[in-house]
């Protein structure tokens, strides 16, 4: 696998956490997570933590968290606003890759998170070494929930048809990986499929739910695009919600939502 190269944090933040699209997509995310930690102080483990922002949400809910990422930057933006929001005796920060979950001698969680696109930095390949260590760090029955970008996004395709822009409309479909920024930084990209991340998971999970995190609602990089339009993008993401029950859209989203229970 390549090494990936890390978003500078502040271009993290301002490009996609604080922008008006990204806000809206991860709220689609705690709404749905939100429901599934209903018991306080429940016990999460939280992959390429980033900023910190997921961690801080959960931390402000009562649970407590075990946030990590492979960069140190990321860590130390996450260490300082969990500070700020006086949330730090509930998040403990580690830096940890995907390389080292089998190395994790902490008590198993409740739930593993995977937001916004983290497991997309590694191929298929890479995915399947990672099943087993997710899965034992999971009580049993626990749930592992990855947000991540799929190979086809619709509203992406349409954008750059209309813009005569046909490489950048079929790029996910590609099998190759693809390039990825943030402000000249980034990462080389894999998209994965519902099918292929639920297929390489079933060994130790089952599938409880796949949802659809921006099928109307557009990626993030046409911020410049839409996120003024404050009205539109509501009325966008109140149909992404009534269209979330149809699984098969998931596919054809910015992100889907995967929501996997440990079976074994």
């Amino acid at each position: 696998m390549a090494s990936p190269l890390h978003p500078d944090p502040s271009a993290y933040d301002r490009e996609f956490t604080f922008s008006r699209i990204g806000m809206v997509q991860r709220r689609m995310v705690w709404g749905y997570m939100d429901r599934l930690l209903q018991m306080p102080d429940m016990q999460v483990l939280e992959l390429n933590c980033g900023t910190g922002t997921d961690a801080i949400h959960l931390a402000r809910n009562g649970h407590r968290v075990l946030a990590t990422d492979i960069s140190e930057e990321m860590l130390k933006v996450a260490r300082e606003k969990a500070r700020q929001f006086g949330v730090e005796d509930h998040i403990t920060h580690m830096r940890l890759g995907f390389d080292d979950l089998h190395r994790l001698t902490t008590p198993p969680v409740d739930m593993v998170l995977s937001d916004f696109g983290g497991l997309n930095c590694i191929d298929a390949a890479h995915l399947a070494q990672l099943v087993d260590p997710i899965a034992n760090a999971l009580k049993p029955h626990g749930r592992f929930i990855a947000v991540l970008m799929p190979d086809r996004c619709a509203s992406e395709t349409i954008y750059h048809i209309l813009r005569g822009e046909f490489k950048d409309a079929f790029r996910r479909g590609r099998h190759d990986p693809v390039w990825a920024g943030l402000s000249g930084t980034g990462a080389v990209t894999w998209y994965h499929s519902p099918r292929l991340f639920a297929t390489t998971f079933s060994k130790r999970f089952r599938v409880v739910n796949i949802r659809p995190i921006g099928l109307l609602v557009p990626p993030t990089y046409l911020e410049h695009r839409f996120g003024h339009r404050r009205r539109l993008l509501e009325r966008l993401t109140k149909w992404d919600d009534r269209l979330s029950r149809w699984q098969w859209t998931a596919r054809y989203a910015d992100h889907y939502l995967i929501d996997l229970e440990r079976v074994r």
